[in-house]
């Protein structure tokens, strides 16, 4: 009889291990997804502005070359 008792306690403190290790790992997968997703969130906002610095230089080259265009209209005159 103390030979069963034995085995059911390994068995359950075996369990109990394999339980937690695949805790841990679901764990660790599920927060590495959400630091990706943080990633891209990021690299999209980055880029977005990226996009609006540019088209704001593009608005400033064109208002520039237009006073340019400006001043030598007006020095000619």
């Amino acid at each position: 009889m103390p030979l069963a008792v034995g085995t059911g306690v390994v068995v359950i403190v075996v369990a109990a291990a394999v339980v937690a290790v695949v805790l841990i790992v679901a764990l660790s997968m599920r927060g590495r997804q959400t630091r990706g997703a943080q990633l891209r969130s990021d690299a999209r906002r980055d880029l977005e502005q990226a996009h609006e610095r540019a088209a704001e230089a593009e608005r400033d080259r064109e208002a520039a070359q237009q006073a340019i265009a400006q001043q030598t209209d007006e020095t000619e005159s």
